[in-house]
């Protein structure tokens, strides 16, 4: 005879069931539209990863994107045979998130090591801090200077073209980011060339994962809505 817990999975929902309603809108929709917004940072190659925690901003593990108040809804949601088909997948998700910024890492730590990387930071920085005092485009970011490579390094993992003009390396950027190696091939001067495209791999991939799940989520989300007869979003009522 089957448990209480196992005997609760197995009950079909009634119709405008609170229950499945919940799922849409505290887990599936959440994630649809995180998911999709995730999609379109690694389309543009910008793995939003940062060089001080070795992490990717806004690239999050499945339950990061599910609100801390709905985690019993997330675990409800995963548990049951409408939704514990995706448990698999979420998995696969996070495990290629974590591959991304391990690669990242590691690609991060070899540009560090590499002389030529440095000695063309430090040349760079050279070429513009002698326009210091010349142009007022130029501020001065004495007090991150000794970052700067770090921030270089993570400017081109995450494939930036334009900083945001609040950022004090605006500028810097702007002026001179195209002078640092920026292809598969250009790396080999930095001998990063197999630890880039290790990364560039992983964040493919990645962009795979996320966007067949993103298929798979909205699929269910129809589904659901449709079997049980509730909306999509909340409806404000009148």
């Amino acid at each position: 005879m089957p448990t209480i817990m196992e005997s609760n999975i197995l009950v079909q929902p009634p119709q405008h069931s609170r229950r499945v309603e919940s799922w849409v809108y505290a887990i599936l929709n959440p994630l649809i539209e995180d998911l999709r917004r995730e999609g379109v940072l690694l389309k543009k190659g910008n793995l939003t990863w940062r060089w001080y925690s070795k992490k990717c901003e806004y690239l999050r593990p499945i339950n990061e994107y599910v609100g801390v108040s709905h985690g019993p809804i997330y675990e409800d949601f995963v548990a049951d045979n409408r939704g514990k088909e995706f448990k698999g997948d979420f998995e696969n998700h996070d495990k290629s998130l974590a591959e991304v910024e391990g690669r990242a890492s590691r690609f991060f730590d070899g540009l560090m090591q590499s002389n030529m990387f440095r000695k063309q930071v430090s040349s760079v920085l050279t070429e513009y801090e002698s326009g210091i005092g010349v142009t007022q485009e130029y501020p001065n970011f004495e007090r991150m200077k000794a970052d700067l490579p770090n921030y270089i390094a993570e400017y081109l993992i995450n494939r930036t073209e334009i900083l945001p003009p609040h950022y004090v390396t605006h500028q810097f950027w702007k002026k001179f980011g195209s002078k640092f190696e920026r292809s598969e091939d250009e790396f080999a001067g930095y001998k990063q060339r197999t630890s880039f495209r290790a990364l560039k791999k992983s964040s493919s991939t990645l962009e795979e994962v996320s966007g067949r799940l993103v298929q798979g989520l909205e699929a269910h989300r129809l589904l659901l809505c449709s079997t049980y007869d509730i909306p999509a979003a909340p409806v404000n009522s009148r």
